[in-house]
């Protein structure tokens, strides 16, 4: 018998598969993982426990909670703090059970040894098999490419919410223009802004050029004065970009960019394929009052980079893809940037294979925890967005960091002959 798409019968059996992979899911959580079992691991433990256990279900609404921070010698840190989802993509994928949230404490506090603030990320990396593809981005940026004025720190944690596991995470600290992260405050001008498709953030508009942005504050409200001042500064860097001489203002034609942050960030987006980092989502750029430059960066969002991907070719390590990016594609084209793009390379590229070493000891370390997230959500071996090929025959995490790591070795190869096309494009 047919069964059309659109059909009665199809959406019967379609909602009944729905709910009975959701209930799969469910009772396949492993309660019995307790606290001690985490902190045998050598990591450190978070719970939080929500005002009457309510489940957190929205990326909007807050629930009130309490938080412990525990480490193996005993609790280091407690208090209040609020707490919701946060994400796009891993809330709103059927085959993405395992959520990220964002954690909002009533009292700045330091959280293991990271730099005291309010705000964190809970990252569940659920669509990275390896669980490290974010942390290895960061090792690029910090240890590796070092002309970045800040880069968002990481700690593997276990977190438990209301008593239950619920996985494997990487606490991180938030990007915003606070203290203790990105070095510029908005009480002078300064502020951040993201490459954003969706424009679903609080002030969204796009440039002449057609990048979409969103604004970022850290203020209650932006008065229209200030939101215009904004928006004519992030134009004025593309006008810089384009060599547009019709700006409406001095101010306008005064902006400067920091190439070397730009340039770093290229090359650590490019290596990796970054899918989102074409100028789609999650590329962040600050603009800095006192010394009047826009910065690219902080990096951010790597899950489906370094080959964890099956679609616009970027299961490929063979083939430029962040070159294209609009604002990256013009100043590529500017012999200035491209040799600077290109000495940055060959300063760095020993250091980059020696990266692929880093990333198998970290992935040592990080085995057992792995394992213990697997028990519960199950994803290693299984079919899961973003479905990288090969995914079925990958039956282990160490295959898993492998295929990553060969990818790597194979994208470094062909990029280490590639690089020098792009003086091709200058100008």
């Amino acid at each position: 018998m047919e069964i059309r798409r659109h059909s009665p019968f199809f959406l019967v059996i379609f909602s009944f598969l729905t709910i009975l992979s959701a209930l799969v899911a469910y009772l396949s959580f492993d309660s019995s993982i307790s606290i001690e079992d985490c902190l045998e691991l050598d990591l450190p433990v978070l719970t939080i426990e929500t005002e009457g256990a309510k489940k957190i279900k929205s990326r909007e609404h807050y629930l009130k909670a309490e938080y412990f921070a525990i480490e193996k010698n005993g609790l280091s840190e407690t208090g209040s703090c609020k707490i919701r989802g946060r994400g796009n993509t891993t809330w709103e994928t059927r085959e993405l059970y395992k959520k990220p949230y964002l954690l909002k404490l009533d009292t700045e506090s330091s959280l293991f040894s990271l730099p005291a603030a309010r705000k964190w990320v809970l990252m569940a990396n659920t669509a990275d098999k390896t669980q490290i593809r974010n942390f290895y981005a960061e090792h690029l940026a910090k240890d590796i490419f070092s002309n970045f004025r800040w880069t968002p720190g990481s700690r593997f944690i276990s977190l438990f919410v209301n008593g239950k596991y619920e996985g494997l995470y990487a606490l991180t600290e938030k990007i915003e223009a606070v203290r203790g992260r990105i070095p510029v405050s908005e009480e002078d001008g300064s502020f951040v802004f993201e490459v954003n498709q969706r424009m679903d953030g609080d002030y969204n508009f796009r440039t002449s050029h057609g990048v979409p942005f969103s604004i970022k504050t850290n203020l209650e409200i932006l008065t229209d004065e200030e939101l215009e001042r904004r928006k004519e500064i992030i134009q004025a860097a593309e006008n810089e970009i384009f060599h547009l001489e019709n700006a409406k203002n001095e101010s306008e034609k005064s902006v400067l960019l920091d190439f070397q942050s730009f340039s770093d960030w290229y090359l650590i987006n490019e290596l990796t394929k970054n899918h989102d980092a074409q100028f789609k989502f999650s590329c962040y750029l600050y603009y800095d009052a006192q010394e009047n430059k826009v910065f690219m960066g902080p990096v951010w969002d790597f899950d489906i980079s370094c080959g964890n991907i099956s679609w616009n070719d970027c299961d490929n390590p063979v083939g430029f893809w962040i070159k294209d990016a609009v604002w990256i594609k013009r100043l590529l084209e500017r012999e200035e940037f491209a040799s600077l793009v290109i000495n940055r390379w060959n300063q760095k590229k020993n250091e980059i294979t020696e990266s692929f070493e880093w990333l198998q000891s970290a992935s040592k370390e990080l085995n057992d925890a792995v394992l213990l997230n697997d028990a519960v959500w199950k994803n290693i071996g299984h079919r899961q967005w973003p479905h990288a090929p090969g995914w079925k025959t990958r039956k282990t995490y160490e295959s898993e960091v492998q295929y990553m790591t060969d990818w790597l070795k194979k994208r470094f190869v062909w990029m280490d002959k590639a690089i020098y096309d792009l003086h091709e494009n200058g100008a």
